[in-house]
């Protein structure tokens, strides 16, 4: 459960204003339910000629200040006790979404491909089984091995293929798609093409993602400026929601420059044959 502050701004007129003010110095918070999962609170408040009154807010949010879902532009202050949330996977869950998607779109030859996921954190053992039809070889780096333990038996009970699980990533001859999901791209993965939600260099070929298309519902919630991926990670960590669950990122930009009018896939597929060389 959270707390979205819906920053408003002051009417024009004075008796309108003082109104307003008193409005919203009266509100509370409004509860709003989620598919299956535990509800989230909206707060309005008032950005007046004296700014927010914090205080004021923080009391209201309550046991939810901590977890509060704002405009990254908006400064939150330390004495009124409210805390910015950061989702902690969501921008893991959108990065290996958008690499299946794209992946699946693609006419890559499967046995030709090796598929590496970078995993550190190990949040995506119920997932990585979906890429098995995609790759002859899957590689899973991650520092908890043991998580993974339920994957490889799956892989090999259902779908007849080893799941290689590493601590370090480490080249490979044939043509590699990491789905980066920790973020961490290293200098050893220069040929391979990378998907990640960083912009950053280091592969033949790179797809970095942002931002989410949110449900109506919940796009007129939330404010032009807040981050929608804060909004949907919120909703998936801290209410137990599935309706992101499958979401993927709304913009993907590419390294490469020769295929940047082609969809995704078709830059993918030039990489993995060969047509990239830098």
């Amino acid at each position: 459960m959270f707390v979205v502050l819906k920053i408003i701004n002051p009417e024009k007129g004075f008796l309108k204003r003082r109104k307003q003010k008193k409005a919203l110095d009266n509100a509370v918070l409004r509860s709003c339910p989620t598919e299956r999962g535990l509800p989230f609170y909206i707060l309005e408040v008032l950005d007046g000629k004296r700014g927010i009154n914090w205080k004021l807010a923080a009391d209201k949010c309550g046991r939810y200040s901590s977890r509060i879902i704002a405009p990254r532009s908006l400064p939150l202050p330390d004495h009124a006790r409210l805390k910015r949330f950061i989702p902690i996977s969501m921008n893991s869950v959108l990065v290996f979404n958008t690499a299946l998607k794209i992946i699946e779109k693609s006419k890559l030859v499967p046995d030709e491909i090796c598929i590496t996921l970078t995993d550190r954190n190990a949040v995506h053992p119920r997932d990585v089984c979906k890429i098995l039809p995609y790759a002859s070889t899957v590689r899973v780096v991650t520092n908890h091995p043991e998580r993974y333990a339920a994957a490889c038996s799956e892989a090999f009970e259902e779908h007849g293929a080893s799941l290689i699980i590493r601590n370090a990533y480490e080249p490979i001859s044939k043509p590699d798609i990491v789905i980066c999901c920790d973020g961490a791209v290293t200098a050893s993965m220069k040929n391979a093409a990378i998907f990640t939600s960083k912009r950053k260099n280091g592969g033949k070929l790179v797809f970095s993602g942002s931002g989410v298309c949110l449900a109506p519902k919940h796009a007129e919630i939330i404010s032009p400026e807040t981050d929608p991926v804060d909004f949907a990670g919120a909703l998936t960590e801290l209410c137990g929601s599935r309706e992101y669950k499958n979401a993927v990122f709304s913009q993907i930009e590419a390294t490469c420059r020769k295929c940047e009018d082609s969809p995704p896939e078709k830059c993918l597929e030039c990489c993995c044959l060969g047509r990239i060389n830098t």
